[in-house]
C-alpha cells in the first residue's frame, strides 16, 4: 500500500504563505534513515511523518538535516490532514512524541494545538550577543532551548540582519527576535534556527510556546495575537492555560499525492 503525501501551508489561510510542510502518513514503519533520504529529497522546511498507533498518531519531525524535539507548525498541519482527509470519529487528536503527548482540537473556525509552555528568563547579555544582530538588545530572555531578543521596535524586527554563524555557535537550537506590535497583533516576531538547517523559520509553534511566556511578564496578560514577520507571514493566537499554551491556527493544503514504493538498501 502507497503512503499518502500532502504539502500544507501552516499559520495561514492564503495559498503560499504561512509556514510550508509535507506531510507524510505512514503504513508501516520506516528506517530512520529512510526518514531522513525522505526529508532530504523533499527539502521542506519539516517533514512531518504521521502513522496510527494504539491511541492515537505518532509523529515524527525532520528538517533537511536533522530530526528536531518538537514543531508546531508540523503538528498543526499533520492535524489538518487527519481532520480532512482520515475520517477522525472526534473533535481531539492525541499525538505521541518523543517530547511528549500533545493533543489537538478542531474548533469552529481554527485547529487549536496544546503545548507544554516554555519558561522564558531575562539574563544580561554577555558581550559576544551584541553581534548578533544589527539593532541593539532591549532585553534577553532563556527560554530553556533558545534565545529570545527583544528589539526596540516593529521596524527593527523587520529590517534586522542576523549572523547565521554567530547564531549557530550559541546554545539552544536557535534565536527569537520579537517587540511590540500595534492593533490587531499584540507582539511580531522572527525566528532563525541555523544549527538545524533552517535559516529563517517562516511561522514557528515552538517559538511561541515561549514567546507566551516572555511577553506574559510585560503585557500582565495570558491571551496574544501575534504576527511572525517572515517573508511569507503568518498568525498565531496563544492562551496560557496553567502549564500549557493553546495555540490556534489556520492551515491551507495545496498538493496531495502518493509515494512510490522506495527501499534504501
Amino acid at each position: 500500500m502507497e503512503d499518502n503525501f500532502y504539502l500544507i501551508n501552516a499559520f495561514t489561510k492564503d495559498p503560499f504563505k504561512g509556514n510550508p510542510a509535507a506531510i507524510v502518513l505512514l503504513n508501516e514503519e520506516k528506517s530512520d534513515e529512510w526518514l531522513k533520504s525522505y526529508a532530504q529529497e523533499i527539502n521542506q522546511p519539516i517533514t512531518t511523518f504521521v502513522k496510527k498507533d494504539q491511541e492515537g498518531y505518532n509523529l515524527r519531525w525532520f528538517t533537511p538535516t536533522s530530526e528536531i524535539a518538537l514543531c508546531g507548525h508540523g503538528t498543526l498541519g499533520a492535524a489538518n490532514i487527519l481532520f480532512e482527509e482520515c475520517c477522525v470519529n472526534s473533535s481531539i487528536i492525541q499525538f505521541n512524541t518523543e517530547a511528549g503527548t500533545l493533543y489537538a482540537e478542531q474548533t469552529a473556525n481554527k485547529i487549536k494545538l496544546t503545548f507544554k509552555i516554555k519558561t522564558a528568563d531575562t539574563i544580561e547579555p554577555a558581550d559576544h550577543f551584541k553581534y548578533l544582530i544589527n539593532y541593539p538588545i532591549r532585553q534577553l530572555a532563556w527560554a530553556e532551548d533558545r534565545y529570545i531578543i527583544e528589539l526596540g521596535s516593529e521596524t527593527e524586527v523587520k529590517n534586522a540582519i542576523p549572523d547565521m554563524e554567530k547564531i549557530k555557535e550559541l546554545d539552544g537550537i536557535g534565536l527569537v527576535i520579537t517587540s511590540r506590535s500595534h492593533e490587531p497583533f499584540d507582539f511580531v516576531s522572527r525566528y532563525f534556527a541555523p544549527k538545524v538547517g533552517i535559516g529563517e523559520d517562516y511561522v514557528t509553534g515552538s517559538a511561541h510556546c515561549a514567546l507566551a511566556s516572555y511577553w506574559k511578564d510585560i503585557f500582565k496578560k495570558e491571551r496574544f495575537l501575534a504576527f511572525q514577520d517572515s517573508p511569507r507571514g503568518g498568525e498565531i493566537e496563544m492562551n496560557i492555560k496553567g502549564d500549557n499554551v493553546e495555540l490556534m491556527g489556520d492551515c491551507v493544503t495545496l498538493i496531495k499525492g502518493n509515494l512510490h514504493r522506495i527501499v534504501i538498501t
